[in-house]
């Protein structure tokens, strides 16, 4: 028996980079998963036998909809992997105003919509009761990071959603963590980084802010989301779960680092 057989699940952002390297891996798990993202997704989806839905999380009745098309197609709510999100580099004073509110828009409120959205769905789950959430936050919500000023802002935030959600809706059955990587080899991530040589730049940025010493793989982050989403993390919620390759543990502040969590 596989350890997510039966479950229903929803991946935000799951067409690319840790959303997708997680829908693979759910689906492996035995999960039926719904790819859900604003690009589209619908060749993952008939990859791993689920449904692509187009959503863009920062549209709160968008949300909605996925969740309850989701509900009345399997007929219940699982597992929500709440892993969309955008990067932007800037310190305090330089970041433009208007990126600002949409990287808030997409990190801090389109979490908060899908939280809402899939606690209501799993509250109404029975046999089992319940349910797991999987927020991505990062190393950049747990400890400062010079240059990143409005995604560190947006990351602490994600990391306070998921305790918060976590002591609240407990008693329904419902865990809650988040995930948070370090520097991951993702099209996000490289883009990020395309002035300095994209793919190569990351790779050595990775490597010299890691004490690990190299880059992170999606694959390794969706090993973690997929236990935490699992019967075996029965007992874990509330948690911020670092998978960084020892950043967190020694962080010396090196500019230029680019972590990338969708």
């Amino acid at each position: 028996m596989n350890r997510l057989d039966n479950r229903i699940a929803i991946v935000t952002g799951g067409s690319s980079g840790i959303g997708l390297a997680t829908a693979r891996m759910f689906a492996e798990a035995g999960a039926t998963v719904v790819v859900a993202d604003i690009v589209d997704g619908s060749a993952v989806a008939d990859e791993i036998g689920g449904t692509y839905l187009p959503c863009d999380v920062t549209d709160a009745e968008a949300v909605d909809r996925t969740v309850a098309a989701t509900v009345a197609k399997y007929g219940r709510l699982d597992i929500f992997f709440n892993n969309a999100g955008v990067e932007m580099h800037g310190s305090i004073v330089d970041t433009d105003r208007e990126q600002h509110r949409r990287l808030i828009d997409v990190n801090v409120n389109g979490v908060y919509y899908c939280l809402q959205a899939a606690i209501k769905a799993m509250m109404q789950n029975t046999d089992p009761a319940g349910g797991v959430i999987v927020n991505t936050a990062s190393v950049a919500g747990i400890t400062g990071v010079p240059g990143m000023s409005t995604y560190n802002a947006s990351k602490f935030a994600v990391v306070g959603l998921t305790r918060n959600a976590a002591v609240e809706y407990g008693a329904a059955g419902i865990r809650v963590n988040c995930v948070c990587p370090g520097i991951i080899r993702t099209p996000m991530g490289e883009a990020a980084v395309a002035e300095l040589g994209g793919a190569e730049a990351l790779a050595a940025i990775g490597a010299a802010a890691h004490p690990l010493g190299r880059i992170g793989e999606p694959e390794e982050v969706a090993r973690l989301v997929t236990f935490l989403a699992s019967d075996d993390a029965s007992f874990v919620s509330g948690a911020a779960v670092t998978v960084d390759g020892a950043m967190s543990a020694g962080f010396s502040g090196t500019p230029g680092w680019s972590p990338d969590q969708s």
